[in-house]
């Protein structure tokens, strides 16, 4: 009782100061206004990206020898650190290279923290490899998400010139206070080649170390000292005696005693060129760089687009005509477009609902409750920008969802001041504070319920889950706080102001009043009904028994995804080629596909990364690791339809295209699975492994619903293995390392390390020695070409002291687990669900033979669910545990507690009705949607008991009380559940693969809840609670 004094207190104290609250009010409407223009507006809440690439390079070794020897040891390192996630790191080796992708447990969040301890730990580390590996270098930033890309492009402009432009454009962007890293791709750096011609030098019993030591000491490399003079310190500057090509060409490397000298350009020639690319980006088919522009942490993505616009429309003005600027793509628009239609969606569902409270009610009662939902949004949001909650698709989801719950609270205290104007009460103002101070318990309640339900969420989930949920509980709660606050500081006094007289009654003739002739129809239906239901209570629960247990099958039947995909007006196109594939080989393959995409004029751009993947440009979008015989595509389409269209089209004519090519057509979507199907064979015993991988990928191949299925083996590398002669070697001097280095400046792809560096004021131009063969040498080159022994002081053919013969390696060994694994990999044709496709594959696998020593695992999307939706599923039997628990303190009764938890069972049928015809899996917005319907059976259900119990309280029997109960609170449960569906309508009719599912829940799942409500919980509660009376007596009395 003192809450509800305190309650009435509060109440009674807003009416009298009743303009001060308007005026309070309005402040907080308007500065919610005011903050719907300065929050932090995002597509999605901020994600970490637990991961990061290790790179270990090491020149001449084969893939196995990279995993033995480099691999193995750094695993075992970076399995030392508690932060690592063990069973989810992979490393792939290759010829030369390694490559192992750190991923970090979900839990970890100050993965900055962590980097900076790793980065110096394995460069401490690197001491511990093979003397031969050059470098070893973290990429932490693997997981940072560009805002932009921004392409420079121009056919006539070189990399050098284009590079100047770039300078510029970044040089202006860095005044921009949100901008934060920014990285330039697909930059190609001139040299100045000296291209030795060895014959040539050989005449003159020269070798290449010599010349390479000789052009170090013509000035290259420059070393100063100091003049010092008493107080005074003066610095030595030797100017390099070579600034130009001409300079080198012109350096002197032997004297002979006759008096000739021997220059660079009579044993070379030198040249300034941009050498074969290992990789490079075209855009629309034009020569680019690629700028990547990150957003500072907690900043907004409107502003940033909005001030890098404004910086780029200057800049573009001063470019020449022919250097272009184009947007790849730009996150802040995607922001945009996603934030303007989902509040195009909010203003459409608040108008719905405010439509169907006034088809519902009377004028003035339609008022004072539709006043209530935009007073309710904008304080809302004013709180949001408090608080710090960005505006983003989550925060404005949990704003639809609780349009419904937002007139719930208003329509109840409405309600029960109309109910005592009709029974006569003449001081409206007593009864207006009554009215709030009667249901201000309950409400108290049936709020706390809802919001608190959303929470465990919050603990159960994990990772980029647990990021993408964080902020629905928030704003959920404070939304139904402030509609809490609105119901009973405002309303009363609005209701007191507005509505002056009595509804008229149910026996009135509605004649003049046509459109509340509904609302009269259906009570008066609805109280036949009931009354039949009271007639046959065991009948009703039979079927209501019955359908639950039909509710909770069709659940187990309705296919399960977790996310769906990305809605987005781009999607990336992958390119693979047999190992060993060159460069002009891949990009001949792709400029071809090219050409056949941009034929299609719903294709806007295509920007291709040869040799190379793009920087991450969506959150779940993990960058493929690049080569040779790799290249990607980033294509912009006109809309999202567009992009699903093509996908299909492309797939169909354009994945076998290519012969030895394989082209996979990837949609974006919100799975970390590089694959949607991923089956992985473990163990010790490769050949075993490849073994497996070929009979489950031969079976898998069969099937038409699989596309692209590949593992990742890679076809053998073709190699050629020089053999030292061991005992003429040792006869003529040549030891390993000396050779390796001569073949590396003569074959390597970019020449020995540089032996001097020209600068043109800040533009670094690197001087390399290499052979005038590299490019273009056989076998019968190498076999032929003749090198220094005896310590320079004769040369001999290689073949005169080694054999040359060609080899098969592995092309790319991969590792998971710290174990050598292969994964069988596919995709899935569109219409199929992967999860119960997986299930499938998992029966056939199980038939085919495989060796003993081989352990299956399954990883891609089936993985992730398993991983993922447990713990969502965990927090809805918390938040059931949650609700039951804020019961049994209102009731102080567990029977009570238990009966309203029990019929939050009611929601499975209404939920799986509506995926089953709209035909969509069950995944994560849809447990937040039967959240919502939990809410709202516990709300309106604690509001029609706690009338039923306060009848009882006056004297009238439980039948009684529970039939008056439910025939007066009928209206405001059915205007709430109209309210909450209408509200989510504008979800449906989005199509919107991650919050249709959620729409449709709610949907179907509150019409079919409020037949239960209204209909069965009555009738249950007779029968449970009617102690010692004669129900079947106390029903014959019933009018």
């Amino acid at each position: 009782m003192s809450v509800k004094k305190n309650s009435g207190g509060i109440i009674a104290m807003a009416m009298r100061y009743n303009k001060i609250v308007i005026f309070l009010v309005a402040c907080l409407c308007a500065f919610g206004i005011y903050s719907l223009s300065e929050m932090r507006k995002n597509e999605f809440p901020d994600c970490t990206i637990r991961q990061g690439i290790v790179v270990a390079v090491c020149p001449g070794n084969t893939a196995s020898e990279m995993e033995q020897r480099v691999v193995k040891p750094l695993e075992n390192y970076i399995f030392r650190y508690k932060e690592v996630n063990k069973a989810k790191t992979k490393s792939m080796s290759r010829d030369g290279i390694a490559y192992i992708q750190v991923q970090l447990n979900d839990n970890l969040k100050n993965k900055d923290e962590f980097w900076s301890k790793f980065k110096h730990g394995v460069a401490d580390f690197k001491a511990e490899l093979p003397t031969n590996v050059l470098a070893v270098k973290v990429l932490d930033d693997f997981g940072d998400t560009s805002a932009m890309l921004i392409a420079l492009e121009s056919d006539q402009k070189t990399y050098h010139e284009l590079s100047d432009y770039m300078d510029e454009l970044q040089d202006q962007l860095r005044g921009i206070d949100v901008v934060g890293r920014m990285s330039v791709y697909g930059m190609q750096n001139e040299r100045i080649a000296i291209k030795v011609d060895h014959a040539r030098l050989s005449q003159y019993a020269l070798s290449e170390k010599a010349l390479i030591a000789k052009l170090f000491t013509q000035g290259f490399v420059t070393i100063g000292g100091s003049l010092k003079s008493g107080d005074y310190e003066s610095p030595i500057h030797v100017e390099p005696s070579a600034n130009t090509i001409h300079d080198i060409s012109e350096t002197v490397i032997l004297s002979t005693p006759d008096g000739h000298n021997l220059r660079v350009k009579d044993v070379a020639e030198v040249v300034r060129e941009y050498p074969d690319p290992t990789s490079y980006i075209l855009n629309n088919g034009r020569k680019c760089l690629l700028l990547s522009i990150e957003m500072k942490t907690g900043s907004n993505m409107m502003h940033l687009g909005s001030e890098v616009n404004k910086v780029m429309d200057k800049f573009e003005k001063t470019l020449p005509e022919d250097v272009l600027v184009y947007r790849i793509t730009d996150q802040s628009k995607i922001v945009g477009d996603s934030i303007g239609n989902f509040l195009k969606e909010l203003l459409i569902a608040i108008i719905a609902v405010v439509v169907v409270v006034l088809a519902l009610l009377p004028f003035r009662v339609a008022v004072v409750s539709g006043l209530t939902i935009p007073i309710t949004i904008f304080i809302s949001l004013g709180l949001f920008y408090i608080f710090g909650i960005e505006l983003n698709i989550v925060t404005l989801a949990a704003l639809i969802v609780m349009l419904g719950m937002i007139v719930d609270n208003s329509i109840v205290i409405i309600d029960n001041y109309m109910e005592q104007l009709s029974e006569g009460v003449e001081n409206r103002w007593e009864a207006s504070i009554n009215s709030a101070k009667h249901f201000f318990v309950n409400i108290i309640y049936a709020t706390l319920a809802i919001s608190v339900t959303f929470f465990p969420f919050l603990f159960t989930t994990r990772g980029m889950c647990n990021d993408f949920l964080q902020s629905f509980p928030w704003a959920a709660t404070i939304v139904l706080f402030v509609s809490l606050f609105i119901a009973v500081m405002l309303v009363p006094f609005l209701q007191y102001l507005i509505i002056r007289a009595p509804e008229k009654k149910e026996n009135d003739k509605p004649s003049k009043k046509e459109r509340f002739k509904f609302i009269v129809w259906l009570q008066s239906n609805y109280d036949r009904a009931l009354k039949r239901c009271f007639g046959h209570p065991r009948v009703i629960i039979a079927i209501v028994i019955i359908g639950v247990a039909v509710g909770a099958f069709l659940m187990s039947r309705v296919p399960q995804k977790l996310l769906p995909v990305a809605e987005r007006d781009q999607f990336a196109v992958e390119i693979f080629l047999p190992s060993g594939s060159s460069l002009d080989k891949t990009a001949f393959v792709t400029d071809s596909l090219e050409k056949l995409i941009r034929q299609d004029n719903r294709v806007v751009s295509v920007a291709s990364f040869v040799g190379s993947a793009s920087p991450r440009f969506h959150n779940l979008y993990a960058p493929q690791i690049g080569g040779k015989e790799f290249a990607q595509m980033i294509v912009n389409t006109t809309d999202h339809d567009a992009t699903v269209e093509l996908l299909d089209k492309f797939t169909s004519m354009y994945s076998d295209y290519f012969p030895e090519a394989l082209v996979r057509f990837k949609q974006l979507s919100y799975i970390e699975a590089q694959y949607p199907v991923e089956i992985r064979f473990s163990g010790t015993d490769r050949d075993s492994l490849s073994v497996a991988a070929s009979r489950v990928e031969a079976e898998l191949r069969k099937d038409s619903r699989l596309l692209h299925v590949r593992t990742d083996l890679n076809e053998p590398l073709y190699s050629t293995t020089v053999y030292l002669d061991r005992y003429e070697s040792a006869r003529l001097g040549i030891a390993n390392l000396p050779l390796e280095i001569d073949l590396a400046s003569r074959y390597g792809d970019t020449g020995i390390l540089p032996v001097a560096t020209l600068w043109e004021d800040d533009y670094k131009l690197p001087v390399v020695v290499e052979s005038t063969s590299n490019g273009n040498a056989t076998v019968s080159t190498l076999v032929n070409e003749k090198f220094d022994v005896n310590g320079g002081l004769s040369s001999a053919h290689l073949r005169q002291f080694a054999n040359v013969g060609a080899a098969w390696e592995p092309g790319q060994l991969s590792r998971r687990n710290g174990m050598p694994t292969v994964t069988v990999m596919a995709d899935v044709a569109r219409g199929y669900n992967t999860v119960a496709l997986t299930k499938e594959l998992g029966d056939v696998i199980a038939e085919i033979d495989l060796p003993d020593n081989v352990t299956l695992s399954y990883g891609g999307e089936i993985e992730e669910q398993d991983e993922t939706l447990p713990n969502i599923m965990n927090g809805l039997y918390i938040a059931v545990i949650i609700i039951f628990l804020i019961l049994l303190s209102h009731y102080k009764n567990l029977g009570m507690a238990l009966f309203i938890v029990l019929c939050l069972a009611s929601s499975l049928l209404g939920a799986a009705i509506g995926m089953m015809i709209h035909n969509i899996a069950f995944g994560m917005t849809c447990v937040l949607g039967l959240v919502a319907i939990m809410g709202i059976i516990v709300r309106n259900g604690i509001i029609m008991i706690d009338y039923a119990q306060e009848l009882q309280h006056q004297g009238e029997s439980v039948v009684q009380s529970i039939y008056y109960s439910a025939k007066r609170r009928m209206r405001p449960i059915f205007l709430t559940s109209a309210a909450a569906s209408i509200g989510v309508i504008p979800m449906i009719l989005s199509r919107s693969g991650l919050w249709m599912p959620m729409g449709v829940v709610i949907f179907y799942g509150t019409l079919i809840t409020m037949l239960f409500i209204v209909l069965v919980i009555p009738v249950a509660y007779m029968l449970l609670f009617h102690g010692k009376e004669d129900y079947k007596t106390e029903c014959k009395k019933l009018d």
